[in-house]
């Protein structure tokens, strides 16, 4: 057959080769970080628990009183947190160990997926907790503004039944953040911004550096879901109002399966959590937003 000899003439006996590898890049997780984090530990049960006692109240006291009258009695509320394992299960043959895993040209990094993927629901559960605060003070469709990020801050700090003390965190989604990077950056381009919050959200937004806005430590997380009409449900917090409880670490077995595919080998991979809010309908209140996409 005439015509020169190309590699796309030959292209059935090129060998394929994969020079490199990389895993998808996941959201970075925020709550295990801002929250109370205790440990359960061994041989005490499978629950921790938690006793909060009421207040007392002390009354004015004249020559003619007599405080016997007017005893003050002592309460309690048990809180009970009982850690719950999540997992994972990954399972390759052998054909795939001596083909793959042993190439230096492909390079398989399971284990670390597998536990990329169980700190992912650990923060999902945490924002499941935080979406599901007794009070939203946002509003579906209407922008995430600071004044609601204030206001919740207040709602906590000033709360009459039980004053909430910082570090205050909110999470929410980037595309809500958005919006209160235009009301605080409004004025870049008509004046020179000089050092502060203006300037910090302009030039790092709060992706690798959260900003404090209003007493309020704001942390973009992208594992927050926008829902199907474009909104999204993040949340203000004392760092105390939200317990995440961890039982036993991750942790690792590995299982051989002779009888599966020729040949193979499983992994699981645990880890043992669970969160919980104290003092519920006063230090976390959830702020409802709109989520479209930046145009």
């Amino acid at each position: 057959m005439p015509g020169d000899t190309t590699t796309q003439s030959l292209a059935d006996s090129l060998s394929t080769m994969r020079l490199g590898a990389r895993i998808v890049l996941e959201q970075k997780g925020r709550m295990r970080d801002t929250v109370d984090r205790v440990v359960l530990p061994s041989n005490i049960g499978n629950s921790w628990s938690e006793v909060d006692y009421g207040q007392l109240t002390a009354m004015d006291i004249t020559e003619l009183t007599d405080i016997d009258e007017n005893p003050q009695e002592l309460s309690d509320t048990l809180r009970t947190i009982t850690p719950a394992d999540s997992g994972i299960f990954v399972f390759y043959t052998d054909r795939v160990a001596d083909r793959i895993l042993q190439s230096a040209a492909a390079i398989v990094r399971s284990g670390e997926q597998s536990q990329r993927a169980l700190l992912r629901k650990e923060d999902e559960d945490g924002i499941a907790v935080g979406q599901a605060a007794t009070t939203d003070l946002g509003a579906a469709g209407n922008p995430l503004t600071s004044t609601l990020v204030r206001h919740a801050k207040y709602r906590i700090s000033s709360n009459a039944t039980e004053r909430g003390e910082g570090p205050y965190y909110m999470q929410h989604h980037g595309f809500c953040l958005t919006d209160i990077d235009d009301e605080l950056t409004a004025a870049v381009g008509t004046y020179e911004i000089t050092s502060g919050v203006t300037a910090d959200v302009f030039g790092r937004s709060y992706t690798e550096a959260p900003q404090l806005l209003g007493g309020v430590i704001v942390q973009e997380n992208g594992n927050i879901a926008i829902d199907s009409a474009t909104d999204a449900e993040g949340f203000v917090y004392s760092s105390n109002g939200i317990i995440l409880v961890e039982g036993r670490g991750m942790r690792t077995e590995v299982r051989r399966f002779p009888n599966k595919g020729g040949g193979g080998t499983g992994i699981y991979m645990y880890f043992e959590y669970a969160y919980g809010e104290r003092s519920a309908g006063n230090w976390l209140f959830s702020i409802t937003a709109d989520a479209t996409a930046p145009a």
